[in-house]
């Protein structure tokens, strides 16, 4: 089978490098989360191409690159950074390089979008009917304007942007054949003409081995890695860990987002609290392996959770350190005997769930993550939901001859 992924995707190398200039994050949990697929793909042997929207150099004009890695092979789609310019030019060169790929191309093949990656996925989309080739849409969020992007309410041109980006996002589902979605939830909201779809919420590198690292740090350490934004709970946390009467653990926060700034203000309250900023996916999964407790405070009564799996929740579960979290419901239940979850998402609740976990014997706790990392290696692994999407990619490819 021959897979032709458009969306935003890279090896692990080329964002690392792309943080190293700007010190910015380009968006590596959704990078990573598509590379695991693709690898878990080829591992299948399929043959992989991508058609990728990430944005490598900072010049107006960036012509087109291409690398190979791991048997996946990149192109990087030519761009220049004008408003409505750039999205134009997207969607005319994802069409002509899909033109490319299909024609030289022989066998099954299927293409695989990320809605997110709406120009290019509609050149690509616009392709594919031409030359009857069956297409895939993964949805990894909600399809609204993302809180991790500031929005500027003195310009009237915002509210219009985000409008139309996602009336045209919702307008470009009904061109796929079939849908990967993260969450049951999404097929009830995008899904109106009932076409086939498979759920697949997330999955960990097949090739992760646990190694002992030595803590570096004399307190014990809790950790959060992910966007930093009020919407995700942390002035809670922060407030519920700020009353803990244990000298001995520190609050460290990697990541980038719009609440840093008060993120900033309460380490300066706190000596305990350790904004450690945007750093390599590679220093985070070290970082997590270091750590006595990971915790994810998102809040679970928002609209928005039942249609998101926070990837944080499997990356978290490999590392083999206990995971404390907010009970979402777009994470099935299956997880949940492997996870510590707050009973309450208050302060209070925060302070006290905190306390109480960190209160176990360190026994526990190892068990605790342990058995977490055992699960998402046997059942999550991205050879397995990689065996299951192909399975489903064979009964598109099969309807489509009909």
């Amino acid at each position: 089978m021959h897979i032709l992924f458009v969306g935003k995707c890279c090896p692990s190398h080329t964002i690392n490098t792309i943080i190293q200039k700007t010190g910015k994050n380009p968006g590596i949990q959704i990078v990573k989360f598509s590379r695991l697929i693709l690898e878990g793909f080829v591992h299948n042997n399929s043959k992989v191409n991508v058609l990728s929207n990430i944005i490598i150099e900072q010049a107006i004009f960036s012509h087109h690159h291409k690398e190979c890695f791991e048997n996946i092979q990149y192109t990087y789609l030519p761009i220049i950074q004008v408003p409505i310019v750039c999205q134009l030019f997207y969607i005319l060169s994802s069409f002509i390089y899909t033109i490319k790929w299909a024609l030289k191309t022989k066998g099954d093949k299927i293409i695989l979008c990320d809605i997110f990656a709406n120009s290019s996925s509609k050149g690509s989309v616009a392709a594919a009917k031409l030359l009857n080739i069956p297409t895939c849409m993964m949805l990894t969020d909600m399809i609204a304007p993302p809180v991790t992007i500031a929005k500027d309410t003195s310009k009237w041109w915002w509210n219009i942007f985000f409008k139309m980006r996602v009336r045209s996002q919702r307008n470009s589902i009904k061109q796929y054949d079939g849908f990967v979605f993260l969450t049951k939830y999404m097929n009830d909201k995008y899904n109106p003409l009932q076409k086939p779809y498979i759920v697949m919420e997330g999955s960990v590198d097949h090739k992760f081995k646990s190694q002992p690292i030595l803590p570096t740090n004399t307190s014990r350490i809790v950790m959060y890695a992910g966007a930093i934004e009020a919407e995700y709970g942390f002035d809670t946390l922060l407030k519920a860990f700020m009353e803990l009467p244990l000298k001995d653990v520190e609050l460290h926060i990697y990541g980038d987002g719009k609440f840093v700034k008060q993120l900033l203000a309460y380490q300066e309250q706190d000596a305990r609290i350790k904004y450690k900023g945007v750093v390599s996916n590679e220093e985070i999964i070290k970082a997590e392996q270091q750590a006595s407790l990971l915790v994810n405070p998102r809040l679970s009564n928002q609209e928005l959770v039942k249609y998101s799996f926070p990837s944080k929740t499997t990356e978290y579960m490999l590392s083999g350190t206990p995971v404390l979290t907010t009970k979402l419901c777009g994470i099935p239940e299956e997880y949940y005997s492997h996870l510590f979850t707050f009973e309450e998402e208050s302060e209070q609740g925060f302070r006290d769930k905190l306390l109480e976990t960190l209160s176990l014997p360190s026994d526990e706790l190892q068990l605790k993550g342990m058995t977490a990392q055992k699960f998402v290696l046997e059942n999550k692994s991205n050879i397995k939901q990689a065996q299951h999407i192909q399975q489903f990619f064979e009964e598109i490819i099969t309807n489509n001859r009909k």
